[in-house]
C-alpha cells in the first residue's frame, strides 16, 4: 500500500544515526555561550525583565548576533487578517536557511494585534476647544471663581470657561479606544516580525534553555522602575530621661569631672544613644587611669614614710608615770 513505510524508508529516518555528535552539540552550546560572554551586551542583546524570572529574555540585537554567528539567513511568510473596525493582526512564519549548504534549519511563528491593549486603548485628557491642546485643562479654584482653565504652564492657550461648559465636560477622559489605529499597523507588522524571527533563532539553535522569548514585548513605555524598598534603622536617640540618669550616674560614680568639654557639649536629648554610651565609657575609662595611677604612684611610698606611727594604747593595769606613788 501506498500508504505503509517501506524498509528503505524506514532505515533512511534512522534518527540516532544521523544524529550530531556529543562533542558538536557542546560545542554548538558553548558557541551560544562564548557568544554571550564576548559579543553580546545585557541590555541591548538580551536582559532580565522585572518579574518575569531569572531567565534572560532574547531581544532581536541578539537575535541577529547568533544568525550572523551560525550563518542562518531568515525570510518571513506574512499573513494578514482583517479583524473589523480598523483592527489588524499580522501573523508571521519566519524560516532559517543555512546560508552556504541553503538547508532550512529551523523555523518559528509570531503574531501581533491592533487588539492588544497597548495598541487599542490610550488614556485620554481633556482637549482645550480654543487652541486643540489635550491634557492641559485644569479645574479652577474655587477660591478664584473655579471653571476650568487652559493652564499655560502645561503649554496651554491659557483660556478660561465656566462649571458647566459643555465643550469641557461633556468628552470622555481615562481610558479610550485609539482613534488613530492605523498608526499602529506598522508598528505592530515589526512586532510581529520579531516575535517570528526571536523564536525561530532560539528554536534553530537549541537555546531555549538559556533564553526565553516574547518577554521583550514587555510594555518598557507604561513601566516604571521601582526602587528597592530598603529598610535603614535609624539608630537611638537619647530623651530627657536618658540624659537626667547620665548626669546622676556620672555624680554617683564620680566620672562628671572625667567628662571632656568636646563630649559635655555633645550630651544633648536627641543625640544617637550609642554616642552617650560612648561619652560614658571614655570618662570611666580616664578615672580608671587616673585612680590607677595614683594607687601605683611613687607618692604611694613616700606618703608610708611620712605617716606617723600609731599610738600605743596605755595598758590600764600599769601604772602611769606621772601618777604619784
Amino acid at each position: 500500500m501506498s500508504n505503509e513505510m517501506t524498509i528503505n524508508e524506514a532505515r533512511s529516518m534512522d534518527l540516532v544515526g544521523g544524529a550530531y555528535p556529543i562533542e558538536h552539540v557542546k560545542a554548538q552550546v558553548q558557541m551560544v555561550q562564548h557568544l554571550m560572554k564576548e559579543i553580546m551586551h545585557e541590555g541591548t542583546h538580551y536582559g532580565k525583565i522585572p518579574g518575569c524570572g531569572d531567565k534572560p529574555a532574547l531581544f532581536k540585537g541578539g537575535a541577529e548576533k547568533l544568525g550572523f554567528t551560525f550563518r542562518l539567513l531568515p525570510t518571513f511568510d506574512v499573513q494578514l487578517i482583517d479583524m473589523g473596525n480598523g483592527h489588524r493582526e499580522y501573523r508571521i512564519k519566519c524560516v532559517l536557511n543555512h546560508g552556504p549548504s541553503g538547508q532550512i534549519v529551523g523555523e518559528g511563528v509570531g503574531s501581533c494585534s491592533t487588539m492588544e491593549s497597548k495598541y487599542r486603548w490610550r488614556n485620554a485628557g481633556r482637549k482645550c476647544p480654543e487652541c486643540g491642546k489635550e491634557g492641559t485643562i485644569i479645574k479652577g479654584k474655587a477660591d478664584y471663581g473655579g471653571g476650568w482653565i487652559c493652564f499655560a504652564k502645561k503649554g496651554g492657550c491659557g483660556g478660561k470657561w465656566n462649571d458647566g461648559e459643555k465643550s469641557i465636560e461633556s468628552q470622555e477622559q481615562g481610558k479610550v479606544e485609539n482613534p488613530d489605529i492605523a498608526d499602529q499597523y506598522n508598528t505592530c507588522l515589526k512586532m510581529a516580525k520579531k516575535r517570528a524571527h526571536v523564536d525561530a533563532m532560539i528554536t534553530s539553535t537549541a537555546a531555549s534553555d538559556i533564553f526565553t522569548q516574547d518577554i521583550e514585548d514587555f510594555d518598557f513605555s507604561s513601566f516604571r522602575p521601582v526602587a528597592a524598598k530598603v529598610i535603614v534603622e535609624k539608630p537611638a536617640t537619647a530623651t530627657e530621661k536618658h540624659i537626667k540618669h547620665f548626669h546622676e550616674q556620672s555624680e554617683e560614680e564620680g566620672y562628671c569631672r572625667y567628662i571632656s568639654a568636646v563630649d559635655s557639649a555633645l550630651v544633648r536629648v536627641g543625640m544617637p544613644l550609642e554616642d552617650l554610651v560612648a561619652i560614658v565609657e571614655r570618662s570611666r575609662a580616664a578615672m580608671d587611669k587616673d585612680l590607677e595611677k595614683a594607687d601605683s604612684g611613687p607618692h604611694k611610698d613616700k606618703d608610708k614614710e611620712q605617716a606617723p606611727p600609731p599610738v600605743e594604747e596605755e595598758d590600764p593595769k600599769s601604772p602611769s608615770m606621772f601618777e604619784e606613788e
